[in-house]
Order: structure tokens, then C-alpha cells, then sequence
């Protein structure tokens, strides 16, 4: 809160009277993020017809996303330890999260795409977690690959859920 303050040129208190709490602070930052251009990629990428091109577009607009709001995603994973009602905001994206994979995992389905031996409800957990900010975290700290080659890693194991 005190590098807020300095940081905006205001008192420790104007931050705490502006946002009420850390919580208020990341929930703010959460907001703008859902609100921002990398959200709408996310929408643009679930519109793309061709599921098959949308599942690429979707996993670029992902690690575009991981890349550039990964810190308050993970301050607020930290926080639900001392503010358990932050956990609302991080169940609530994973459950936005997964909706739109169950529908794009639908699409490639009916589509015909979808491998046989991948159930939908196995072929959304897999891209759910290949999508996930851990995933992305890991390939791109501790694993050290540069976000182009961690977007081709990801990509590259998505389509392991597509026939041939």
C-alpha cells in the first residue's frame, strides 16, 4: 500500500480511503483488466468461426494476458490467505474461464476436429490447464522460454487434442 501511495503521489490513508483495503486495490486492478484490450482479444478469438483458428487466436490472446497482468493474478491468489473473500474473484474468472473452453471444446466437437479418445469434459480440463497462469508461469520462469516459445509450446499441445 505504501509503494501505491508514493507511486501515486498521495498519502497512505488516500489509498486505504479510496479503495478500502489491499483487496479493494486488486479488485480495482481485476477490474480494469476484464474491462481492458486483452479481454477482448479473449472475445475476439472465442467469435472466430473455424474453432480451430480460434483455439490458436485464444491461446495467444491467453499468454498475451499471462504476460501482462500475471502480477495480480498472483497477488490476489497471495491474498486469499489474509482476505479469503479474494478467492470470489479468482473462483469467479476460472469459472469464466472454463465456460468459454467448455464452449469452444463443444465447437471443435460438433466440428468434427475433436479426437475421438478426448471426451469434451477431458479435452476442456486439458486446455483449462494448458491456458492456466501456472502453466504459462512455468514455461516462462521456470523453464525460461521467451513468450513466443511459450506460446508455440502451448499451442503445440492443444493441438494434441485435434484428429490429424
Amino acid at each position: 500500500m505504501d509503494e501505491i501511495a508514493t507511486a501515486a503521489g498521495v498519502s497512505r490513508a488516500t489509498v486505504f480511503n479510496r479503495f478500502g483495503s489491499k483487496l479493494g486495490v486488486l479488485q480495482a486492478l481485476f477490474s480494469r483488466a476484464i474491462e481492458g484490450p486483452e479481454m477482448e482479444a479473449i472475445r475476439r478469438a472465442l467469435d472466430i468461426e473455424d474453432p480451430v483458428a480460434s483455439l490458436e487466436a485464444l491461446i495467444d490472446a491467453s499468454c498475451a494476458i499471462w504476460e501482462s497482468q500475471a502480477f495480480v493474478h498472483e497477488q490476489l491468489q497471495a491474498i486469499v490467505v489474509l482476505e479469503p473473500d479474494a478467492s470470489i474473484l479468482i473462483d469467479q474468472q476460472r469459472q469464466d474461464q472454463r465456460a468459454d473452453l467448455q464452449l469452444l471444446i463443444r465447437r471443435l466437437s460438433r466440428s468434427g476436429k475433436l479426437r475421438s479418445e478426448f471426451s469434451e469434459p477431458r479435452a476442456t480440463a486439458t486446455l483449462h490447464m494448458l491456458t492456466s497462469l501456472e502453466s504459462f508461469l512455468w514455461l516462462r520462469r521456470h523453464y525460461g522460454l521467451s513468450l513466443r516459445r511459450t506460446r508455440e509450446t502451448i499451442t503445440e499441445l492443444a493441438r494434441t487434442l485435434l484428429r490429424g
